[in-house]
């Protein structure tokens, strides 16, 4: 959704959305029905979790130290994801913005100021564009994709949150 600001060679060079830890596997997008079954059918490993979403199963050894990285199992390490732009998880494509739900259950949407490619400048670009432009698609999404939408996290910065006239 934001190419235009973040360019794909920016995305490729750096990977860290697409690098987990045991404590960041959580990370780990949710997978929209129709694409679970045609990962599943390539041999993608895959996983359910407690909320009954689906995501890309990750690999940690047994013996791995907390630190251990693991990529995602759609990441080829010399040219970046292997799935095409539009049949990418909507997170991934959202990247770094993020769905979120506040504890009083308000939609919000914030931005991972650490991604390297979120200078000053993409940064304003980005916020504009989240809180004018994308922002009826990104309400759209949190509807039809509730499992996309996250808590709140520290790692994030709040963009927009919805107040309570504009809820429908």
């Amino acid at each position: 959704m934001l190419t235009h600001l973040i360019s794909a060679e920016q995305c490729a060079s750096c990977r860290l959305c697409c690098n987990f830890q045991r404590t960041s596997a959580w990370e780990t997008p949710a997978l929209a029905p129709g694409l679970v079954e045609r990962l599943r059918a390539q041999g993608i490993p895959l996983c359910v979790r407690e909320d009954g979403s689906t995501t890309f199963a990750l690999h940690f050894p047994a013996d791995a130290p907390e630190n251990f990285c693991t990529n995602c199992p759609v990441l080829n390490p010399a040219i970046g994801c292997t799935l095409p732009r539009s049949s990418r998880p909507i997170e991934c494509r959202l990247w770094p913005l993020r769905i979120m739900r506040t504890p009083s259950g308000a939609l919000a949407f914030g931005l991972y100021d650490a991604c390297p490619a979120v200078s000053p400048a993409v940064r304003e670009q980005i916020i504009r564009e989240a809180t004018s432009i994308l922002l009826p698609e990104l309400r759209r999404i949190a509807n039809e994709h509730p499992c996309t939408v996250r808590p709140i996290h520290p790692a994030y910065s709040i963009i927009w949150e919805e107040t309570p006239q504009q809820t429908h």
